[in-house]
């Protein structure tokens, strides 16, 4: 077994550098977290989790997407990590966390109601 398809650990870590070292770049950013998400994904072999997960991504990126410093780039490099070695269960918590986060902090800064 190999990693994910489009998976590609090097560009993924320089993206989360110039994220953290470069500021919030909202484009970069959104280009970056889809990506990311998609290649975790893209090689589960449901069409319609990939079709819901594209629906889902582009109404938070619509509607919710807001910086959250270090804390995404740590979980994604965890995630990362997890694909990598296929730890499913680890991801699996590593996920629930991050959406979490990313929900409370879009209730937080006032971005869902």
């Amino acid at each position: 077994m190999g990693r994910p398809r489009g998976l590609r650990p090097p560009q993924v870590r320089a993206t989360q550098r110039a994220i953290l070292n470069d500021g919030d770049d909202p484009e970069l950013r959104k280009r970056y977290d889809g990506e990311f998400h998609q290649a975790l994904i893209s090689s589960c072999g449901s069409h319609e989790l990939m079709q819901t997960h594209a629906v889902v991504f582009d109404k938070y990126f619509r509607y919710a997407l807001q910086y959250r410093g270090s804390a995404t780039v740590e979980q994604h490099r965890a995630l990362l990590d997890c694909a990598l070695k296929r730890d499913a269960d680890a991801a699996k918590g590593i996920l629930t966390e991050h959406i979490n986060g990313c929900v409370a902090h879009a209730l937080q800064v006032g971005r869902l109601r």
